[in-house]
């Protein structure tokens, strides 16, 4: 994480700015505690660091090596169960997955904001935008899924096909593999913020025909301190890569069609699921729109064994 230069030069910087002396600095998910001595250096008088991944065992030793041992608490706990002394001036994490929607980020943010920081503490990150375009599938997707067909070998692996097609896959894509530009569906305001679940829409006109195999969605991160960091198709790799949802079938565009996507994700026992809704309405007189109702619920293998042995140990109330 650390050779990635991007994301590591775009916390540096912020930290150097947010960071004020005599601050006291929470930050959430440390890891090996590289971005606390960094706040250390920036002239935190206190850092504390909370980490519930065993990596923090590495952080006193690092923070010994810096010269700032005396300046970091480090807590092995999740911050949602962690009281602290104080409350910081700055808030710091970085709990994104591929995208910032993963896991129990939000709600992390949500609790550290309201609990463990000032009103009005400073963030880092404040705010991330969320973006969306058409696009062709990526080289490894295809090569796994698509390239094999649906009959490979004589066996036929619809049902398969299917699965794989209701969920997104982790991909790096270039700008020569957009089929439309980027539009921003969402923003998430980490200052203001409450609900983990988002949803929107996004709207594209071709101006050319081709061909669209999914939407690859990203986020646009704004640190304050006029520092950002991206992990945009159009921007320097990082390490999150793009998230690519694909379509149930790939989409032939003319000029003048029109593609329309909702999205929403929804954070369900820590787990988002996804959902993407598209319809393309042909630009020419009496042709027919195509849609497609996706989700990553879909892409579950449901046992119904496994169901009725759960049903039978909750008792009634679950049964019913």
């Amino acid at each position: 994480m650390f050779a990635d230069k991007p994301r590591t030069a775009a916390y540096l910087s912020a930290i150097s700015r947010a960071v004020e002396p005599e601050s006291t600095v929470v930050e959430i998910g440390t890891g090996v505690g590289y971005f606390a001595v960094a706040a250390c250096r920036a002239g935190a008088r206190r850092v504390y660091a909370i980490e519930l991944n065993p990596a923090i065992e590495l952080a006193a030793q690092l923070a010994a090596d810096n010269g700032c041992a005396d300046r970091i608490t480090f807590i092995r706990d999740d911050s949602r169960r962690v009281t602290l002394p104080e409350q910081g001036d700055v808030l710091l994490s970085d709990l994104r997955g591929v995208l910032p929607l993963f896991e129990a980020h939000i709600p992390t943010i949500v609790d550290a904001r309201t609990r463990l920081v000032r009103p009005g503490a400073a963030l880092v990150p404040r705010s991330d935008a969320l973006w969306v375009a058409p696009c062709i599938a990526p080289a490894g997707w295809r090569r796994d899924h698509a390239e094999i067909g649906e009959d490979p070998h004589g066996i036929n692996r619809r049902a398969i096909a299917a699965r794989v097609r209701s969920d997104w896959y982790r991909c790096r894509l270039g700008p020569e593999e957009l089929t439309a530009t980027g539009v921003q569906w969402a923003t998430l305001d980490y200052a203001t913020i409450e609900s983990p679940n988002v949803e929107g829409r996004a709207e594209w006109c071709f101006s050319s025909e081709g061909a669209s195999d999914g939407v690859v969605i990203w986020f646009d991160g704004d640190f304050g301190f006029e520092v950002t960091l991206s992990n945009s198709p159009l921007a320097p790799r990082t390490l999150y890569g793009q998230a690519f949802f694909p379509f149930e079938r790939p989409l032939q565009v003319n000029a003048g069609d029109r593609l329309e996507v909702g999205l929403s994700a929804n954070c369900i026992n820590g787990e988002y699921l996804w959902a993407w809704n598209s319809v393309l309405v042909p630009g020419a007189p009496g042709s027919k729109p195509v849609s497609f109702r996706q989700s990553t619920l879909a892409s579950h293998i449901v046992s119904l064994e496994r169901l009725r042995t759960l049903s039978t140990a909750l008792g009634p109330r679950a049964r019913a």
